[in-house]
C-alpha cells in the first residue's frame, strides 16, 4: 500500500490514534473520586473567610477553575499549594473538605 509511505499520512494517523487513546483513558478515569464518593482537588488556596463553624475559601486548580470550599478545622496559610479530600454539596456549588495536605510548593 502506497498510502502508508506518505509521512504526512503516517503522522496524521499517529496523532489521531494518540488523541483517541487519551480520550479513552480519560473516559475511564474516576476524575479524582474514590468508591466512597470522596473527591480529591489540588490547587492554591485563596480568599479565606472565617465563620463560627469553620472557614470558607477558594481553591484554584491547575486548569484555572475556582472551587468554593468549606473546612471546619484549622486552615493552612493562604496561597499555599494543597491537596484537598472531601465531597461536593448536592448542588455542586460547595466542596466540603475533610482533609487538607500541603504539597510544599509555593
Amino acid at each position: 500500500m502506497t498510502i502508508f509511505k506518505d509521512k504526512y499520512i503516517l503522522l496524521s494517523t499517529a496523532a489521531v490514534s494518540l488523541l483517541m487513546l487519551m480520550c479513552a483513558v480519560g473516559s475511564f478515569s474516576t476524575g479524582g473520586t474514590d468508591g466512597n464518593g470522596f473527591t480529591e482537588l489540588v490547587g492554591i488556596i485563596s480568599d479565606p473567610s472565617a465563620s463560627q463553624n469553620g472557614t470558607t475559601f477558594k481553591v484554584t486548580g491547575p486548569d484555572g477553575n475556582e472551587t468554593r470550599c468549606f473546612f471546619s478545622s484549622e486552615m493552612p496559610e493562604p496561597h499555599s499549594f494543597c491537596r484537598l479530600v472531601g465531597k461536593f454539596s448536592q448542588d455542586g456549588n460547595m466542596f466540603f473538605v475533610d482533609t487538607i495536605s500541603p504539597c510544599g510548593v509555593r
